[in-house]
């Protein structure tokens, strides 16, 4: 489970590199495809996998509170996407897109640093001392 949780942090660290050099991809990217219906499943089932993994995890971390807040607002965020429906998640993601635009750069130094913390906080058994 460290291993995904790692991945995922490696995953956002890149994210965060193209909002800082490339923002047009990823941006272009939500608005062609926001309303497709992998879209919103996929930004469903992976917050729910993602929070239930962290939850799992939480005890391995270096921060195990943290990685537990962070896991349930996941799974927040899931069932609150859920709740709405696609329609309006749509909606919101087309009213917040041209507002974030301008901040990709900030945008960007926080995905970095959030798959940096992720990381971290899951140390590999040789690096790990007690």
């Amino acid at each position: 489970m460290k291993l995904i949780i790692k991945l995922f942090g490696l995953f956002l660290i890149l994210a965060g590199i193209s909002l800082l050099f490339a923002p047009e991809l990823i941006f272009d990217f939500i608005d062609h495809n926001k309303e497709q219906k992998w879209v919103y499943i996929t930004a469903i089932v992976v917050r729910l996998f993602l929070g239930i993994i962290l939850l799992l995890s939480a005890k391995a971390s270096k921060h195990p509170l943290a990685i537990k807040v962070i896991g349930m607002l996941f799974i927040m965020a899931a069932l609150i996407f859920f709740a709405i429906g696609q329609e309006n998640l749509v909606k919101f993601i087309s009213s917040i897109l041209p507002v974030f635009n301008p901040f990709s750069y900030f945008i960007g130094l926080i995905s970095i640093a959030f798959g940096s913390f992720f990381i971290y906080a899951f140390p590999s058994k040789k690096g790990r001392k007690r």
